[in-house]
């Protein structure tokens, strides 16, 4: 019996010792702002960029943008989710209700940076077209 608990007892330390690695990367890669922007809401869909100092902090980004549902309390339903190109250029091509949407970027990790999350302005849109 105590080859098998010295076997388990190796094996349960090697796996704390990766994931006492994995914690150790995280910590050595820097950290990278970026900003989120909404700029065009209407009938046809939904369309922004993100911005950072880094490319990889630009493309492959996931974008999900959010309808607002409620100011008291403040509740919110998700709209749609897309990825960046290159440029961080984003659009969600689906019907959009008349309403307040915003868009959140979510954390990217690469090799050697930690891609902050960040979150845009907020744009109204009603049918009348009157922006506020």
């Amino acid at each position: 019996m105590a080859p098998i608990r010295a076997i388990a007892l190796s094996l349960v330390l090697a796996i704390l010792a990766l994931a006492g690695m994995s914690c150790a990367a995280d910590a050595a890669r820097k950290k990278i702002s970026s900003s989120a922007s909404l700029e065009s809401l209407s009938a046809d869909g939904v369309s922004g960029k993100v911005c950072s100092r880094q490319a990889a902090c630009r493309a492959q980004r996931t974008v999900t943008v959010y309808m607002l549902n409620s100011t008291s309390p403040s509740t919110s339903v998700p709209f749609g989710t897309t990825f960046t190109l290159g440029d961080g250029a984003w659009s969600i091509d689906e019907w959009a209700y008349p309403g307040q949407y915003y868009a959140v970027v979510e954390p990217k990790k690469t090799r050697h940076f930690v891609c902050q999350t960040a979150t845009s302005n907020s744009k109204v849109w009603w049918t009348s077209g009157a922006a506020s």
